[in-house]
């Protein structure tokens, strides 16, 4: 299966929204975006890329300044339950 970043993208806005989760979305010219997701006093960072989706949270032990998601996501659906468990 191939993975639809833009899909992940938009399913991913919808459920924020429909959360009322605060969020900013970071797009680069590659076409990658990056979403700051902050919930329950946590802050996460969402990337989709062409191929995935990737996850992390950004706290004292893991300060964010890589490249590398905590967890990658090949497709949508699994995608978007970890969202769901997540936020």
């Amino acid at each position: 299966m191939i993975f639809n970043s833009q899909e992940a993208y938009e399913r991913l806005i919808v459920e924020l929204d429909r959360r009322a989760i605060k969020y900013i979305v970071h797009r680069f010219s590659s076409g990658i975006k990056m979403i700051d997701i902050w919930y329950n006093d946590l802050f996460y960072v969402v990337q989709i890329e062409n191929n995935f989706a990737g996850i992390s949270l950004i706290d004292e032990d893991n300060g964010g300044f890589d490249t590398t998601p905590d967890t990658k996501i090949f497709t949508v659906e699994d995608f978007l339950l970890k969202v769901r468990s997540t936020f």
